[in-house]
């Protein structure tokens, strides 16, 4: 809000015209409202790094540039990586990382540099939780079997990333995230039901499996235990509310397909379970679900 001086801007804040973004910068609170929390958290980096334009948003704040998913919230600090002798630590809404940082692994968005989506990726691989993590590899490595759209990242990136980045403290960890993240998961409750499936011991499911009757095509299913006869739908919300899933359907209709896409994948015959987010985010509640459903548990993955 140019043009205003501090006072004037407190008191826009005090009274509800504006708020505060970063120190001493506002956005009128319309704005500010109108953002979702990616968006936010992107507003309060510009703002907060205006100042500092030579440092390198990473972490959490590079995923919200890169428009990846979070399981948990976007964070109220911003996060960046500094040169190794700079040291790690929180000074004021930031938090420096002191890491080794490669010139290839740095790319610019909209004026602010930020770690390369491979970086972003890797750094999250050794700092985030392993479910928090799985989720950004998979949203990055997705490919659409369709062809209707390509992998954001290759594994080969990710590897040559990884290579550039060494020596990493946390080795073991990153390797695990690589090797368990999936190109076929498509969305984050997917993702998240993989980690908890594997929390639990369940066999491990086939992805996106496509399923047919005497009709033609059924569709593809999110989870597939086929020496089972169980099929797995992961069921978030997005499906009913989004309209550019919808597809031009209102939110009843897809509720119908959906009932008769079970009916006939229930006549095949096939045992079908569903699950929601909390449902997915809850090793007890997925344990019963799946066991319900006659699958195995308790048996470690490899």
């Amino acid at each position: 809000m140019p043009g205003q001086d501090r006072r004037q801007l407190a008191r826009a804040a005090a009274s509800g015209q504006s708020q505060r973004v970063a120190r001493g910068v506002y956005l009128p609170t319309h704005v500010w409202t109108a953002l979702d929390a990616r968006h936010r958290h992107i507003a309060t980096v510009a703002a907060t790094l205006a100042p500092r334009a030579s440092a390198v948003v990473s972490h959490w704040s590079a995923a919200a540039f890169h428009d990846l998913p979070s399981v948990d919230p976007w964070p109220g600090e911003v996060h960046v990586i500094v040169e190794p002798k700079s040291g790690s630590g929180r000074r004021g809404p930031v938090v420096r990382h002191a890491l080794p940082l490669d010139a290839a692994d740095v790319i610019e968005i909209g004026g602010i540099l930020v770690t390369s989506l491979a970086r972003t990726v890797l750094d999250l691989a050794c700092a985030a939780s392993f479910m928090a993590a799985v989720v950004v590899a998979d949203a990055a490595l997705h490919v659409d079997r369709f062809g209707r759209s390509a992998a954001r990242v290759t594994r080969l990136e990710l590897e040559q990333t990884w290579e550039r980045a060494r020596p990493l403290k946390a080795h073991s960890r990153s390797r695990a995230v690589f090797a368990f993240a999936e190109t076929r998961s498509e969305s984050p409750l997917e993702s998240v039901s993989r980690v908890t499936m594997r929390a639990i011991g369940c066999p491990q499911p086939a992805l996106q499996v496509p399923h047919y009757d005497a009709a033609g095509f059924i569709g593809d299913v999110d989870f597939a235990w086929r020496e089972h006869g169980v099929v797995g739908e992961a069921d978030g919300d997005s499906k009913y509310l989004d309209p550019r899933l919808r597809a031009g359907r209102s939110a009843d209709d897809v509720v119908i397909a959906e009932k008769e896409r079970e009916n006939r994948l229930r006549a095949l015959p096939r045992t079908v379970v569903r699950w929601r987010w909390h449902e997915a985010m809850s090793p007890p509640l997925m344990r019963r679900k799946l066991a319900a459903a006659g699958l195995p548990l308790g048996k470690p993955w490899s």
